[in-house]
């Protein structure tokens, strides 16, 4: 599968791989902070969903209260399992 910020990095990655979203875009080299240490207490590391919101795993209780709209997701709490597009769009 392909893992990509709009405009910015794309790797590939194994399907299946356990290996969270924010995991996934620090290994491959995103701008992606995570001020909490990708522990869903803070929301550095959001993302808006570009293309392939079917393909993450379901939201969390705990990344609701971080959440200003529906095509946005923390990076620390979601697994793609398929390809997927995103835009950085850390709080503040």
């Amino acid at each position: 599968m392909r893992v990509s910020v709009q405009g910015g990095v794309s790797v590939e990655v194994p399907s299946g791989s356990g290996r969270t979203l924010l995991e996934v875009l620090e290994d491959a080299g995103a701008r992606i902070e995570a001020a909490c240490g990708g522990f869903a207490a803070c929301n550095t590391c959001r993302v808006r969903v570009v293309s392939g919101a079917d393909v993450l795993t379901p939201l969390r209780d705990e990344e609701q209260p971080f959440l200003d709209h529906p095509s946005q997701r923390l990076a620390c709490c979601c697994e793609a399992v398929g390809d997927i597009v995103v835009v950085l769009e850390p709080g503040r």
